[in-house]
């Protein structure tokens, strides 16, 4: 998407600053969801079946444990910045379109 916008304004420089935080907020986002919340999930799932079964690592006993419940709200921080991530990146886009994200001519 980036690569298609950067050639809507050949001859005309971003302001790299909003792109920035949008592309590290999303980032780190990502990487708080999988590392706090969906990897142990995960892992958890995956001993669970195989020492009982799938269908038990599936079942509402299994993933209605305090544990999950607890792992699943772990998830909100990384949905946060995950959020304002790609809110910085649709205010930028808005802003390309309006030219205060654009820097002066090359």
């Amino acid at each position: 998407m980036l690569f298609v916008l950067r050639g809507l304004y050949p001859d005309r420089q971003w302001n790299d600053k909003l792109i920035g935080w949008a592309f590290w907020l999303t980032n780190a986002g990502l990487l708080v969801m999988v590392t706090i919340s969906l990897l142990p999930i995960g892992i958890m799932q995956s001993v669970a079946s195989i020492k009982e079964g799938y269908w038990y690592a599936r079942s509402a006993e299994f993933m209605q444990t305090d544990l999950m419940h607890v792992l699943r709200w772990l998830r909100v921080p990384g949905d946060i910045l995950l959020a304002i991530g790609e809110l910085l990146l649709v205010i930028f886009i808005i802003g390309l379109k309006t030219g205060w994200s654009l820097k002066e001519k090359r």
